[in-house]
């Protein structure tokens, strides 16, 4: 089992991996894209205990570069952050990869829904709920494989 910090170690149920304690020899790779260094520590955390392989981007910027430069199965982004918006980024990613999961993440109260059919991600709201975050992941990454 990978190495979890003790501020997650609690948020962590042993039920949670998304592939059990079998050894994965390709994880999903996620890109987690978020302007506050806590939350992406903590984004980044989890998704390598449920199993995935994640690299984390503090800007939209930061993370349409690591996209173009990587594959990724998923991409979890904020919405609002400095130099750049989520939707933005969407809107790049699916340029490239319309197959690829999209979950993004607010705390604003904006309308995003319209946003979110036509650009095809989920809508998760801050604060998150964990098991909320996790059943998304692994509905996107089941989502993936099965196009696969």
């Amino acid at each position: 089992m990978p190495h979890v910090s003790r501020r997650c170690s609690w948020l962590i149920s042993p039920r949670s991996a998304l592939y059990g304690t079998a050894i994965v020899l390709n994880p999903p790779r996620v890109l987690v894209v978020d302007d506050e260094r806590y939350i992406r520590g903590l984004l980044s955390e989890l998704l390598t205990v449920w199993g995935c392989q994640a690299d984390v981007a503090a800007s939209g910027t930061e993370g349409l570069r690591l996209f173009k430069q990587k594959s990724y199965d998923l991409v979890l982004t904020d919405y609002s952050m400095p130099g750049g918006s989520g939707l933005e980024l969407v809107e790049n990613v699916r340029n490239s990869d319309a197959a690829v999961g999209v979950i993004m993440l607010t705390a604003s109260g904006a309308d995003l829904d319209d946003h979110g059919q036509r650009l095809g991600f989920r809508l998760l709201r801050k604060p998150l709920q964990i098991d909320r975050l996790e059943a998304a992941v692994k509905q996107a990454l089941g989502d993936r494989k099965s196009e696969a």
